[in-house]
């Protein structure tokens, strides 16, 4: 879903695409995320956990196969948008799973973990993709088949070894609440500010990742591979930081002081990000970025540590801030897109929309007197 932004250069090649189609196809499986994370959390929590993401993986596949098969641009972007909805509907069986596994002191540092799991693959990945794009002759198609089959790959691994733990605790705790109050979740304050600030940092994220690699090919003819060089530095900055902080910052006022940090770095790392084609310069300003990104883990944690919590309510407030992480990552490629097609001079937008980061404040006010 995210490598889009090195592939869009050959599929705009072979389809003709504009700045709008572009952010339209980058933003499209991410919109599936924003309008169904909630309604999905609420359904999907009464399936087993392990049953319900063997057969997500397994649509997940299909539907990639679809994407790299299909040489119509109306199907390519309905299957990504159907893709979007095996994200959304992953969430409910992890936040289930940490909740059979870890007690609620270790949420923090898996939270950590999973982030920098999911940074370390998206390092490979964006590192890769260029090169595979070589590989291929620069044709995105076989590209996408060569990650069809590692997601084929990643169901057959959790099919062998995923496990669940209904231990006599959690199936107490489970009966006690028959059903999430949804309106209950969402009348907290601090879960509105943690999702604002969500929404504002992957807004600008969104346009970075999906946009950076076209920018810098247009304007300074700075080469895929050197884009996806900046890119995953980035990713794999963040994935050992956040779990660097997922296991020292042990209280909220911390990591209240942390997000204010990463607040003020964020905007400045993207706009500097785009002002030089300088390689050397260029990483030491993505691996600040990178750093940045350690908030991701603290944020991630709000919904299990909301007062008065229940088990089923956790995968509602978990959905609610996934919708407006969602709900920035979709409005940021579109609404950039349509922006360089009306006014032009994309890289003044772009350094504007980074300005989109600085949400990140609410949230740190949020969380401050949160408790374990």
């Amino acid at each position: 879903m995210l490598g889009i932004g090195i592939l869009l250069p050959s599929i705009t090649e072979e389809f003709g695409l504009s700045y709008d189609m572009q952010g339209l196809l980058a933003s499209g499986p991410v919109w599936a995320n924003t309008v169904l994370y909630i309604p999905l959390s609420i359904w999907l929590g009464r399936f087993p956990p392990k049953l319900l993401t063997t057969i997500i993986l397994l649509v997940a596949m299909v539907l990639l196969f679809v994407q790299a098969s299909t040489s119509f641009f109306v199907i390519l972007l309905a299957s990504r948008f159907l893709f979007g909805i095996t994200i959304a509907a992953r969430e409910p069986a992890r936040t289930l799973l940490m909740q059979q596994w870890f007690p609620p002191k270790e949420f923090m540092f898996v939270n950590a973990l999973t982030a920098g799991i999911l940074a370390f693959g998206l390092f490979g990945s964006t590192l890769a993709t260029p090169y595979l794009l070589n590989l291929f002759d620069n044709d995105w198609r076989p590209t996408l088949y060569f990650f069809c089959g590692l997601t084929g790959l990643l169901t057959l691994l959790w099919v062998t070894f995923g496990r669940e733990r209904e231990t006599p605790e959690y199936l107490s705790q489970l009966t006690m609440i028959p059903k999430p109050n949804w309106k209950r979740v969402l009348a907290h304050k601090g879960l509105w500010l943690a999702g604002f600030g969500m929404f504002g940092v992957n807004f600008s994220f969104a346009v970075f990742v999906t946009f950076y690699p076209t920018l810098m090919l247009e304007r300074y003819q700075f080469p895929l591979e050197s884009s996806a060089l900046v890119l995953s530095v980035n990713w794999i900055i963040a994935g050992i930081v956040g779990l660097l902080f997922g296991k020292l910052s042990t209280d909220w006022n911390t990591r209240s002081h942390i997000l204010y940090v990463c607040g003020f770095i964020l905007p400045l790392s993207y706009i500097l990000l785009i002002s030089t084609d300088s390689l050397p310069l260029l990483l030491m300003i993505s691996t600040l970025n990178g750093v940045a990104w350690c908030f991701f883990p603290i944020l991630l944690t709000v919904s299990f540590h909301l007062p008065g919590i229940g088990i089923k309510e956790v995968p509602v407030a978990h959905a609610f801030i996934f919708t407006n992480l969602s709900l920035g990552m979709a409005a940021g490629p579109l609404v950039a897109g349509l922006a360089i097609e009306t006014w032009g001079n994309p890289l003044m937008l772009f350094a504007f929309m980074s300005l989109a980061s600085y949400s990140i404040f609410g949230s740190a006010i949020a969380v401050k007197n949160l408790r374990e």
